[in-house]
């Protein structure tokens, strides 16, 4: 017998002896078909066990696919009936679990939460999420454009906007504060100016009620001052991880003062929109916004305004991201000598921070 085959043998054998000993210090769960996971229990809620396992990370478990439970470990665990017991877990012969050195048995459909010993209760995380969703918390987004237009104008410019946002679960307040600018031959072609605020406060998971200003300053159009005021409902259509559609619908009033008449523009409106978003995976989304203002003595005369943008996150965080769009405002009463669509495409650079 050489030495090499002397190292192999004693190599094996402690890989086995290591083996051994992690399979003894492992959490342990059967299953019903007899199958044996082994890893670490990391808890069990709304009737499933969680365990991490090195071949499947994560796994859930549902109660009745669970015939016993091993562990050298201390937990915690409440019952249905708020009862709590702290100690290690034992599996009885009639497929009830127990504590060690206690005569106190229950079923694991009895089982409301399960943590290990030493870790925060699952109530008071509960707790801590229910409070920490009522603050309201600021968001913030800094965008530079380089943009384009056509209609009224057909050149290139430079534009930065400014997002901010503080909500919670059941209010928000988003503010929203943009300016366009572009030369031709030294020429100012385009100088826009706008500004705008909404207020959203959820009375139903899927109702709430709103409202918003929007004002907007646009030499081109000859308009000195362009305010949308609207009150409203708003209903979240859909709501998941990958898709939002939110519907809006209220009364709304117009206001157009244009330098190049005396009559100042003052109608009682409709406010009618809708808000799509779509995250196709981590890396890409599409974001689209449509208003239609109306006038209620004439629907003719209307404003319809939209903004619709491809989305691809810079990095991991999100922080930076890239917006390639199109928005635009058709007016189908515009001043004199103006078109009535001003269409804007643009590329953004986007700055997300707190």
């Amino acid at each position: 017998m050489n030495f090499l085959t002397i190292f192999n043998g004693m190599k094996h054998s402690i890989l086995l002896a290591l083996t051994l000993q992690a399979s003894l210090i492992a959490d342990q769960v059967t299953t019903t078909d007899g199958s044996v996971l082994v890893g670490q229990i990391l808890g069990m809620q709304d009737g499933n066990l969680t365990i991490k396992t090195e071949f499947a990370g994560k796994l859930r478990i549902a109660h009745p696919q669970i015939a016993t439970i091993s562990s050298e470990d201390s937990f915690s665990i409440r019952l249905e009936d708020n009862r709590t017991y702290n100690g290690v877990i034992v599996s009885r012969e009639d497929r009830t679990l127990g504590l060690e050195e206690r005569a106190t048995n229950f079923e694991l459909k009895e089982i409301r939460q399960l943590w290990p010993d030493g870790e925060d209760d699952p109530l008071i995380l509960s707790a801590q999420k229910t409070a920490q969703g009522l603050l309201l918390q600021w968001k913030h987004a800094l965008g530079f454009d380089l943009a384009g237009s056509s209609g009224n104008t057909d050149d290139f410019g430079l534009g930065i906007r400014l997002d901010s946002t503080l909500a919670n679960k059941m209010r928000e307040y988003d503010f929203y504060l943009s300016y366009n600018n572009s030369t031709k031959k030294n020429v100012t072609t385009v100088d826009e100016t706008k500004f705008g605020a909404e207020y959203d406060s959820r009375f139903f998971e899927e109702l709430a009620w709103y409202a918003k200003t929007d004002l907007e300053n646009d030499r081109l159009e000859d308009i000195d001052l362009r305010a949308t005021t609207a009150l409203g409902l708003k209903y979240s259509w859909l709501d998941n991880q990958s898709f939002k559609v939110s519907v809006r619908a209220g009364a709304a009033s117009r206001y157009e003062k244009i330098r190049s008449s005396t009559d100042d523009f003052s109608e009682p409106a409709l406010d009618l929109g809708i808000e799509y978003k779509h995250r196709f995976r981590d890396t890409l989304a599409w974001e689209s916004d449509l208003t239609y203002v109306p006038s209620v003595s004439k629907f003719s005369d209307f404003l319809l305004s939209q903004d619709s943008a491809l989305v691809i996150p810079l990095d991991k965080t999100m922080d930076w991201n890239l917006r390639s769009g199109v928005s635009g405002t058709y007016n189908s009463t515009p001043a004199l000598e103006k078109e009535e669509l001003d269409l804007k495409y643009y590329l953004r650079l986007v700055y997300r921070f707190d």
